[in-house]
């Protein structure tokens, strides 16, 4: 499980894409760090939703940990962007 929680964190961590507006190329967040932490967050609370919604086998196979990061993905870049909804960086709608 902890390799589980492992990928879960990098995939976080990956899962900090550039914002989806314009200028091009963005601007830098002012706190990096501070996003790039809530993302991790982002990364594991969506991997363990996933696994909790859908649950895993006793055995681990590659494709259920697949899975599993494609919703710590989604999980990364949702909680990044309502972060940055709230610190008013990017507009609603």
């Amino acid at each position: 499980m902890g390799a589980l929680i492992a990928t879960w964190i990098l995939v976080g961590w990956c899962g900090t894409g550039w914002p989806r507006r314009f200028p091009w190329p963005p601007p830098p967040p002012p706190e990096p760090w501070l996003t790039k932490a809530i993302s991790l967050v982002g990364g594991v609370v969506g991997g363990y939703a996933y696994t909790y919604l859908w649950p895993m086998s006793q055995t681990i196979t590659g494709v259920e940990v697949a899975a599993s990061a494609v919703g710590a993905f989604i999980g990364a870049v949702v909680l990044g962007d309502l972060y940055a909804l709230a610190r008013g960086s990017m507009k609603a709608g």
